[in-house]
C-alpha cells in the first residue's frame, strides 16, 4: 500500500502528521499528475465555489466528520484545494481492480472498498 500526493512544500508539516498518525505507508509525489489523470483530472465544480451555501453546507458537514473522527492538525492544509483525488486499488499484477473518484463533501463508501481489497488479493492467487 502506498499513497499519491500532488504537491510539497506547502504543508510539509501537515503531510508528515499525516503519514505518523493516519498513513504510516509510503508517500510519492505525482510531479506528472499521472494518478490524476487516470481519475479525469477533475476539480470541485465551479457551481458549488460560487453558491455559498452548498460550499458553506459541505464544510460543515466535513468539519463535523473531521472531529467526529478525531482528526487533528491543520485539515485544510495550505494547497489550493481544488483538485479531487481518489482510489486506485491495483492487484500485485499491477492491474487495477478497482478506482473511487473523490466526490466532495462524501465518505468513501468502506465495504465497496473492501470488497476491492479482497478482490485485489483474490487475483493475486491465481
Amino acid at each position: 500500500m502506498f499513497g499519491i500526493i500532488k504537491e510539497t512544500g506547502v504543508d510539509d508539516e501537515g503531510l508528515k502528521e499525516f503519514y505518523a498518525k493516519y498513513f504510516s505507508f509510503p508517500l510519492y509525489r505525482d510531479q506528472s499528475f499521472a494518478f490524476y489523470q487516470a481519475l479525469g483530472l477533475r476539480k470541485v465544480s465551479l457551481g458549488v465555489l460560487l453558491n455559498p451555501l452548498p460550499l458553506f453546507t459541505l464544510a460543515c458537514e466535513a468539519w463535523q466528520r473531521i472531529r467526529s473522527k478525531d482528526i487533528g492538525g491543520n485539515v485544510g492544509g495550505g494547497g489550493e484545494g481544488l483538485v479531487q483525488g481518489g482510489i486506485i486499488v491495483f492487484n500485485a499484477k499491477a492491474k487495477p481492480v478497482f478506482m473511487y473518484e473523490e466526490l466532495t463533501g462524501e465518505e468513501l463508501n468502506c465495504v465497496d472498498f473492501c470488497a476491492s481489497l479482497h478482490l485485489a488479493r483474490k487475483d493475486t492467487k491465481k
